[in-house]
Parts: structure tokens; sequence; C-alpha cells
């Protein structure tokens, strides 16, 4: 197939800071182009580029062999750039028709909007990303995987030349993963130049023809994808041997520290009983709608609770609410980090103060000196890749947001800590650094809680896995029971 788009030695500062350095790849028609990096590596800098975004400082950007410097958003949507970004885009206030054709709306011929076309061809675009929703729906009322599929549908609803696809599955299901995969396909028989960047190295190797590696700002190395293996591709990205992606400790586990009997949430689930002692790591699996969420967050007091006894240390505990949770020391960081972990326009010190304010004040007064001070330690604790505790939480990329959420709960000093989907949207470098913080909180004799989709993630990280189906608890398998399979039966079938 001929040459779509080609990027020759393009480089971008920030604030004297330089964020891409001779990054260079070349996109054919018809292809699917995998661009992979650890969070930071440069990835959507690059992206914003070709979209319009930012310009760039040096380099050139060839579009079907013309020079192509899009200066607005809207220069490159005619030319036919269309990408898909992490952050999703959507209005959500208006329809789901309203927003796949944002800006494009068809028309009548005195200047009014053509309602029954308008109907006719969301409902052309919805069946294409396998979206059984109606047109009029409002977009504040779906979910976040269905959010994900209208912002793809969006794509589609324009005459597309390149479509980049920034971590399009972070939200979807199984299913859904399915039907995104059979609609790139359509795509590229259609001679669409596709750029798919992902984190899931599995989905990568199942869509891309080429992969392309980012490393600090570079291109590292670009193959054909039958030409890499899962290790080393790893290892390009990271630059240095991962010897066990999952770093289990053997810890002695102490006193039952979490104890949970009975409990339920109306609609939600019922009758959910378990155990986790000091050093301890506990998992949680199911499918999408079990109530694995719903738990945890029931136990941190931020949804109600209907029945059931909660004891912590063996005190009789009531979670009426996460301001009294944290003064018990339980600590949950949320599956949606930017919705309900982080306050994305406030710098990182006061994010990661959020909880402890009342010991950073004296007088009534917060104080300025403890509050960046406890944000420095943490910044070098966790290694967050930042300017300073007082850049914006927003510019810092998905793995040192995610960091910034784990600072902030550890700044608690939590007995019980419960985490939801801790590593969603987190390259493989920051998650081997998850993963032993999850092991130095167990070793410190903290009762770990963790919700994951990611089961090889369970499986690696946890002494004890607990199954939810239907919003029940069907079966617990100790770790020297544990199996893929297994599990995956108890979910599905119970």
């Amino acid at each position: 197939m001929p040459q779509l788009l080609r990027i020759s030695e393009v480089s971008k500062s920030f604030v004297g800071v330089k964020v891409l350095s001779g990054v260079s790849f070349a996109l054919d028609a018809g292809e699917v182009h995998g661009i992979v990096g650890e969070n930071g590596a440069g990835k959507s800098t690059l992206m914003k580029i070709l979209a319009g975004i930012h310009r760039p400082d040096g380099g050139e950007i060839l579009l079907d062999g013309e020079a192509f410097a899009p200066q607005t958003p809207r220069e490159a949507l005619d030319a036919g750039i269309i990408v898909v970004h992490q952050e999703l885009s959507l209005f959500p206030d208006q329809t789901v028709a309203e927003n796949i054709f944002a800006g494009n709306l068809p028309r009548r011929t005195l200047g009014m909007i053509a309602k029954r076309a308008l109907h006719r061809r969301t409902v052309e675009i919805l069946a294409q990303v396998g979206l059984d929703i109606a047109p009029s729906m409002r977009v504040s009322r779906l979910s976040l995987a269905q959010r994900q599929l209208v912002e793809i549908g969006r794509a589609l609803s324009r005459r597309a030349r390149v479509i980049v696809m920034d971590e399009p599955t972070a939200s979807l299901t199984a299913h859904e993963v399915q039907v995104l995969f059979a609609t790139i396909a359509r795509l590229k028989a259609a001679g669409v130049g596709l750029i798919f960047i992902s984190h899931h190295l599995e989905e990568v190797f199942a869509v891309c023809d080429r992969i392309t590696v980012m490393r600090d700002g570079r291109t590292v190395e670009t193959r054909n994808t039958p030409d890499w293996t899962e290790e080393g591709l790893v290892r390009a990205m990271v630059n240095r041997p991962i010897d066990s992606f999952f770093p289990k400790r053997r810890i002695d586990p102490g006193a039952v520290v979490l104890d949970v009997e009975g409990l339920a949430s109306p609609k939600r689930f019922e009758d959910v009983s378990f155990k986790v002692r000091a050093g301890e790591i506990y998992g949680l699996a199911g499918l999408m709608g079990a109530g694995r969420t719903e738990v945890l967050k029931t136990l941190f007091g931020a949804l109600p609770m209907s029945a059931g006894t909660i004891r912590v240390s063996g005190q009789p505990f009531l979670p009426h609410s996460p301001r009294r949770s944290l003064a018990q020391g339980i600590v949950l960081t949320p599956e949606d980090r930017k919705l309900e972990g982080l306050i994305l326009d406030f710098p990182i010190r006061q994010n990661v103060a959020l909880s402890t304010l009342k010991k950073l004040s004296r007088f009534g007064l917060v104080s300025a000196r403890a509050t960046r001070k406890l944000a420095e330690d943490s910044i070098a604790a966790l290694r967050i890749r930042a300017t300073s505790s007082a850049q914006e939480v927003r510019r810092l990329s998905g793995g040192n947001q995610q960091k910034v959420v784990l600072a902030r709960a550890l700044s608690v000093a939590p007995g019980v800590f419960m985490l939801d989907e801790p590593t969603r949207g987190v390259d493989v470098g920051a998650k081997v650094e998850v993963y032993n913080l999850i092991g130095d909180l167990a070793a410190e004799g903290a009762a770990v809680v963790i919700v994951s989709s990611d089961l090889l993630e369970l499986l690696g990280l946890c002494d004890r896995i607990g199954v939810l189906r239907g919003g029940r608890l069907v079966g617990e398998v100790p770790r020297g029971e544990f199996s893929q399979d297994r599990i995956m039966s108890l979910a599905a079938v119970g």
C-alpha cells in the first residue's frame, strides 16, 4: 500500500524541557501501526502535533507526500486526521447523535438540522461500534465504556484518512474490545491508516502490522509485528530487564485487620464476607457489573450499607462517610482517577495533601511548608516525573497521575488499603513500580484489597482471591490453587 504519512526528525519542548527529540516513523494506507512506550515517552505529545493542538519546534511531516503542518485542530480534521484521545472530549449534556456529528450536523436547505438524517446516520455509526443505545440519549447517562465507543463513533462519522487511537480499550469489556477490533479491520480494508497506542501489549500484537517503540521522547526502533517478542518489546520500552513482572514477596500474615461479614448495599450486592490479615493482599475478581467496585465504595463509606458487620482490628466499624473511613486509616484509590481521585487543575502538592489537611494545619491554617515537604517526599519516594510539586496534575502522564493518587492515599498511613484498578492506563515500567509499592504496604503490615480487571495481575500479586458474580461472593481461592480457568469459571457460572 502507498505511504500515507511520514514523520521525520520531529522535536518539541515545553518551557525548556525536551519532550520529543528526532522522532521518525511512517504509516501506510491500510496499515495499523502500533506506538508503544512508557508514560512520558512522548506518544501523546506526538499525536497532539498531528491533531494540530501543538506545533513542532523542528522536523517535517508529510501527508500523501506533501508538507503537512496543521495550525489548528480544525485544519487537521479537514485533512482527515482524527485523534481519539485517551481523555474523552464529549459534551455530557448533549445527545449521542449531537456528539457524534459535532461540528458536522446534517442540515436542510435553510440551515435547520435534518433530524431524520441525523437519527439515521447515528444509528448506522452506533451499529458499527456495537452500541445499542438511542441516538437521543444524553451522554451523561452513559457508562465510561459506552462513552469511549461514542468517541470512536465520532471518528467514524468523518471521512478519516488517518485515525489515531490513544488507549482506546482502557474502559472496554472483552466483548467491546472485539467489536472495536472488527471496526479497525473494516477501516483497514477501506485504506484508512490507523495509529494504535496501548499499554495492553497483547492487543498491540493482535491488531498491529508494525510496532514502533518510543522511549524518553525518541523513537527507538520499528519492526514488523512478527519480528517482535513481548519480552523484547518490554525491554526496548523500559531499557532494562524485568526479571520478575510481579515481585511477590513471602510475608507471614498477622492478625485479622479487616473482617467483613454479610455486607450488602441496596440493589448492588449482598451477603459478601471475607477477612484480610495484616501483610496480606486480597483480590476481588469478577466480570463487569459483578459488584467489585461497589464493595470497595461501601467499605469506604461512599455507598450506603444496608446489612452486615465490619470490624477493623477487632473493633466494630460503620463507614458513614469517606471522612470517617480516612480517620480510621481506611483508604480507597478509585477506578476513575480523573473523576474521583484528582483535582486536575490543582498542583501536585495540593492533591497529595487533600486527605491530611488537618494534620498539616496549625491554628486552623494549612502549612504551606508542610504541604510542600509532603509532596516533595512523595515525588522522591514514588519517582513521580514532574518539574516540581507546583506542577498541575493535568500536565502529568497517566502513570504519574496514578502515582499522585497513591501518594495521597499513603499520606494517611493506612491500615486498610483498597485499590480499584490500580494500574489502569499505566505503562509496563510504572506497573512494576506500583506492584513494588503494594508489596511494601503489605510488608509494613497493611491489609491490602485489590480490584482488577487484569486477571494475571491478581494471580501475580494476591494471597487469596474472592470471586464476585451477580453481586454475590461465589468463591474464594487460595494462592496454592490459583488458575485462570478456575477464577474465570467462578466469575462466569458461579
